[in-house]
């Protein structure tokens, strides 16, 4: 796959999560990734950013004279692990929810007067969970950051900046975690907070991992390796 093509992949491969309030206004973002998997459409995302159990939703995608279309996603499903004998347990940072077979959504460009000038549906993956990141290979992923709303003539628009990150390199594994190098210094935690939960995806377009934190000081990036929650999956769609 040539740069373009890949980095056109990468731009779709995350859908936008907003934690919403009464007034279906945003008041956190975070990202996840849609799999088709055993007959089902799941979406997966981390624990860290929707753990709390409030009212998440899928930005959908904006519809004029109607505004922003949410789907919203209810109870969600996460995992712990520890030992029944000691009692002790640590919360895994990854979570997980059914969604509608037919459900798609858009990346779009829209401009001040409302229009759609341009859309496109974002990938819907069917994981691969056999493939391993290796150091030959090139990383990348994308997410909403920098949230901000406005209001004019009686009515809220909420904007959000849409990062793409190519060029990242395999390090290594460790624990539940593959960890990543940034081709360049890492920016600043601001860059990245509400890219948690997106697909890391190599230039064949396998997501290998969901984006949980990083590192200013060595520059990495550490991410949920996917292939590691498989049996749960395979609980959820019936498959064990």
């Amino acid at each position: 796959m040539n740069q373009d093509k890949y980095l056109a992949q990468v731009f779709i491969s995350s859908v936008p999560l907003r934690r919403l309030d009464e007034n279906c206004l945003p008041t956190g973002i975070a990202s996840g990734c849609l799999i088709d998997y055993s007959g089902k459409r799941l979406l997966l995302t981390v624990s860290h950013a929707t753990a709390d159990q409030e009212n998440w939703a899928i930005e959908i995608g904006y519809k004029k004279d109607e505004g922003t279309i949410n789907y919203q996603l209810g109870a969600m499903y996460f995992l712990s692990e520890g030992s029944i004998l000691t009692g002790n347990f640590k919360d895994i940072d990854f979570s997980y929810v059914e969604v509608p077979k037919d459900l798609v959504v858009f990346r779009q460009e829209i401009d001040m007067a409302g229009n759609i000038i341009n859309q496109v549906p974002i990938q819907i993956f069917k994981p691969d969970f056999d493939v391993i990141p290796n150091s030959k290979e090139e990383y990348g992923f994308s997410g909403s950051v920098m949230p901000s709303i406005e209001h004019h003539q009686g009515k809220t628009y909420v904007f959000s900046e849409l990062n793409i990150y190519s060029g990242l390199q395999f390090v290594k594994e460790e624990n539940q975690f593959y960890i990543f190098k940034l081709p360049m210094k890492h920016p600043g935690h601001d860059h990245f907070r509400g890219c948690s939960g997106a697909p890391i995806i190599d230039r064949k377009g396998n997501v290998v991992a969901l984006v949980c934190s990083g590192s200013e000081e060595t520059s990495e990036i550490y991410a949920v390796a996917i292939k590691k929650y498989r049996v749960v999956l395979d609980i959820l769609t019936g498959n064990i």
